[in-house]
């Protein structure tokens, strides 16, 4: 698959950013975030019916984002040099447009990583910018956008938020439904911690990038995931979500293809918007998540593995949030994000890392060509990590799974897998 850059430009906001609010600091948890790019991809067929050009749709792109960046202004800024902060001096979103020699069914009936990335800004090497546009025009008519995020900036929900806010903006519907404008105040819940850089202490560093990383994804109709519900709850009284029994399975075929693992841990992202009180919206921008964790043996089963989630998960509660908002709350987060790499060094320990973005808003991304054929994310080499992403066919969830080459050929070819995947494609 060919793809030709046919144009780059910095998008501005449309009004400038307030001299009052030129600096934009981090919490103390983006503080602590990798800085590396979130990037997600969302796929539009061609709607014959309309008679709106790829040109026109990607002026109207370029437009609305000018607009949104007026309330998303951190966005349009860049990275200051002491690292806890972004100069909001509107210097722009960069916005790349490519051609694309081949057609979008192709690409999504057989996804490769190599080409997906070529889709989506995944070079992490200097994350000053923000924010990063690519659309790309492929010749069958068809459009995909990727949207890249930094992550020190804000995680996969603040992504979410951003790409509603300006698609509707695109589509012109913001008259009959409005809409909400980002909270930029999560400094002020997580105060930042003076003369604290990402990387200078070596325990900070979580995320390592490893050799010989396979990415795949397997496919997991609602029907199948309904019948892992019924084997997890075989002789147990609850009933566990979709994300729960699919971590707990996933987890347990994993720790199996470890092999050497004695005990494995289960770190899942846990939106903490969902757990303040009063309950945030989804529209505050920053990483508002922590990381619950599960230990199993490698031999427990299904349902031990959905308690243990299910008991990881209510420990970040409103009290939890509550000690993280006191003079205690970065020693807190801190140790939180460092207990990875506690079980990471540990030999006979497999670490697992789960991230849902079910029930975001991509699916629901209407620029004015109809919802997203499909969404995807793109390269994210860390080792032994699952995002979930909703299937647009049905209830289903699509898991995009890394791992070790050796130890990938294991897990998928595991017979109890493939007995509920209702597809796996290499990408």
């Amino acid at each position: 698959m060919k793809v030709t850059i046919l144009s780059k430009e910095l998008i501005a906001p449309s009004s400038p950013t307030p001299c009052n609010l030129k600096t934009y600091k981090f919490s103390f948890i983006d503080q602590q975030i990798p800085p590396y790019y979130i990037p997600v991809i969302l796929y539009y067929s061609h709607d014959e019916s309309t008679t709106t050009t790829q040109r026109e749709i990607t002026t109207k792109l370029k437009t609305s984002l000018s607009k949104t960046l007026t309330h998303y202004y951190p966005l349009a800024g860049r990275l200051a040099k002491n690292k806890n902060t972004v100069d909001c001096t509107d210097q722009g979103v960069e916005f790349l447009v490519a051609q694309v020699e081949s057609s979008l069914l192709d690409v999504i009936k057989s996804p490769v990583i190599e080409y997906l990335n070529k889709l989506v800004k995944v070079d992490s090497s200097h994350v000053d910018d923000q924010l990063v546009i690519q659309v790309n025009l492929f010749d069958c008519g068809g459009i995909v956008v990727g949207v890249s995020m930094s992550h020190r900036i804000g995680d996969a929900c603040s992504i979410s938020s951003f790409v509603s806010h300006w698609f509707t903006l695109a589509k012109g519907s913001e008259t009959q439904t409005p809409i909400h404008g980002p909270v930029l105040d999560s400094a002020v819940l997580f105060p930042p911690v003076e003369s604290c850089e990402f990387g200078r202490n070596p325990k900070d560093l979580t995320v390592v990038r490893f050799k010989n990383l396979v990415t795949k994804r397997f496919v997991f109709s609602s029907l199948a995931i309904n019948k892992l519900k019924h084997e997890a709850v075989k002789d147990h009284d609850m009933n566990p979500t979709r994300v729960e029994v699919l971590t707990a399975f996933i987890w347990k075929c994993g720790t199996t293809a470890l092999g050497d693992c004695k005990v494995s841990v289960a770190f899942n992202s846990i939106n903490l918007r969902r757990k303040m009180e009063p309950m945030l919206q989804d529209h505050q921008l920053g990483n508002l998540f922590q990381m619950s964790s599960a230990e199993a043996e490698r031999t427990a089963s299904m349902a031990t593995r959905v308690v243990k989630l299910r008991d990881s998960f209510n420990k970040i509660d409103s009290a939890y949030v509550k000690s993280l908002m006191s003079k205690k709350g970065f020693e807190i987060a801190r140790g939180n994000f460092r207990e990875i790499r506690k079980f990471m060094i540990q030999e006979g320990v497999g670490v697992f890392r789960f991230a849902s973005w079910c029930r975001f808003a991509f699916n629901e991304g209407d620029f004015g060509w109809g919802k997203p054929v499909w969404v995807s994310c793109a390269d994210f080499a860390d080792e032994n990590a699952v995002i979930f992403v909703d299937s647009l066919k049905d209830d289903g969830i699509e898991a995009w799974v890394v791992m070790n080459e050796d130890n990938m050929q294991k897990f998928e070819n595991n017979a109890e897998l493939q007995e509920f995947v209702t597809s796996s494609i290499i990408v």
